[in-house]
C-alpha cells in the first residue's frame, strides 16, 4: 500500500521517517513539486495533502484522502471526487485554539486600540486623546457563536475567561458547556444577530450557508455590534458587508476568509476604514503540523486494519 504525502507549507514529510517505523508494511514516499504530483499519484492508495481536479482523475488506486486543513469545501469543488468512494477525512479541530486567538486578535484590534494606533505609528502621530475615547472592554459584553464545533467552543472558553456572554447557534446543538449561557439551534440565528455585541462566524461553507450573513442578517445586528469571519469565504455576503460598513449598520468588521483568495486589489473591501483584512493566516500556528500528524496516525492505524469509520470523516454530500 503506497501513501503518498504531498506539496505542503507546514512540513507534513517530516513525519514520514517515525510513520515508515510505525507502519513498515507501508510505501511512503513525498512529492515536493505540484508539477509532478500528477504522476506521483498515479498509484498511491492514500494520499496526505491538497490537491485539484487533474490530479484526482490521474489517482488510479486512490481508496482515501486525509486534508491537512479543517475546510474541505475545495476538495468537494470536484464533482468527481464528491460522488466516488475515495474517504475523506479533514484536519477539524487542529486548528480550534489558533484560529479562536485570531478571533479575540482581531476583536482586540478595535476595542484597545490597536489598529488606530499601528496607523497613528505609521504616520508618526500620538493620537491618545482620540483613540482612547474609543476604547472599551469586552465585561460584560455579548459574543455570539455562529458554528459551535471544536472551533466554536475553543472561541467560547476564552471569551467567557473575559466575562463575556457566550451565546452560540449551531445546526446540531449539544452539551452546552456551563461557560455558555445559551446554545441554540440555527433557526435561532437571527435572535443571536440583535442581541450580540460581537458576532464571530465559524460554521463549515457548504450549499447551506452560503451567504448566511446577508442583507436582512446584517440590517438585524446592533449599529455598535462587529462582525468577525473566520470559517470560509462565501457565507458572508462581501458587497452586503460592504454596505453595511458604508452606512452604519454595524460598528466594525474582520475578516480572514473571503470569495476569492488573494482578495482582488481591485476589492472596495481594501478602502474600508472600519474593516479589519488578514489574508487567511489565522490557522497558523507553531503546533499545525504536529496537530494533522497526530489525526493522520490514527486514521492510518484504523485504516490499514479495514476500519473506514475514520475521526472527521467527511459526509461528501452534506459538506463537513
Amino acid at each position: 500500500m503506497k501513501v503518498l504525502v504531498g506539496p505542503n507549507h507546514i512540513g507534513l514529510e517530516n513525519a514520514i521517517p517515525d510513520l515508515q517505523g510505525k507502519f513498515p508494511q507501508l510505501q511512503f514516499e513525498k512529492c515536493s513539486d505540484r508539477q509532478k504530483l500528477a504522476d506521483e499519484i498515479v498509484d498511491a492508495d492514500v494520499y496526505f495533502g491538497w490537491l485539484d481536479k487533474g490530479v484526482f482523475f490521474a489517482a488510479e488506486e486512490l481508496k482515501w484522502i486525509q486534508s491537512p486543513s479543517s475546510g474541505i469545501n475545495h476538495y468537494l469543488a470536484i464533482s468527481e471526487l464528491k460522488d466516488s468512494d475515495v474517504l475523506l477525512t479533514s484536519a477539524s479541530g487542529t486548528h480550534a485554539a489558533c484560529v479562536a486567538e485570531s478571533a479575540l486578535g482581531m476583536i482586540f484590534s478595535f476595542t484597545r486600540g490597536i489598529r488606530s494606533s499601528i496607523l497613528g505609528q505609521s504616520e508618526k502621530n500620538w493620537c491618545a486623546r482620540e483613540i482612547r475615547s474609543q476604547l472599551s472592554e469586552l465585561t460584560y459584553s455579548t459574543i455570539g457563536v455562529i458554528g459551535f464545533g471544536a472551533t466554536g467552543r475553543a472561541l467560547a472558553k476564552r471569551a467567557s475567561a473575559f466575562d463575556m456572554r457566550v451565546v452560540a447557534v449551531d445546526m446540531y446543538p449539544m452539551d452546552k458547556p456551563e461557560y455558555v449561557e445559551e446554545l441554540w439551534g440555527i433557526d435561532q440565528l437571527h435572535h443571536l444577530l440583535r442581541i450580540s455585541d460581537y458576532v464571530v462566524v465559524m460554521v463549515p461553507y457548504t450549499e447551506q450557508t452560503n451567504k448566511m450573513i446577508g442583507v436582512h442578517e446584517l440590517e438585524l445586528m446592533k449599529p455598535s455590534s462587529m462582525l468577525v469571519g473566520m470559517s470560509r469565504g462565501g457565507i458572508i455576503d462581501q458587497r452586503a458587508l460592504a454596505d453595511a460598513l458604508n452606512k452604519g449598520w454595524i460598528s466594525a468588521a474582520a475578516l480572514d476568509v473571503f470569495d476569492s483568495e488573494p482578495l482582488p486589489t481591485d476589492s472596495e473591501l481594501w478602502q474600508l476604514q472600519n474593516l479589519l483584512i488578514t489574508p487567511h493566516v489565522a490557522g497558523g500556528t507553531q503546533h499545525e503540523a504536529m496537530y494533522v500528524i497526530q489525526i493522520f496516525e490514527e486514521n492510518l492505524s484504523q485504516f490499514i486494519k479495514g476500519n473506514y469509520d475514520l475521526k472527521n470523516l467527511v459526509d461528501k454530500q452534506l459538506g463537513f
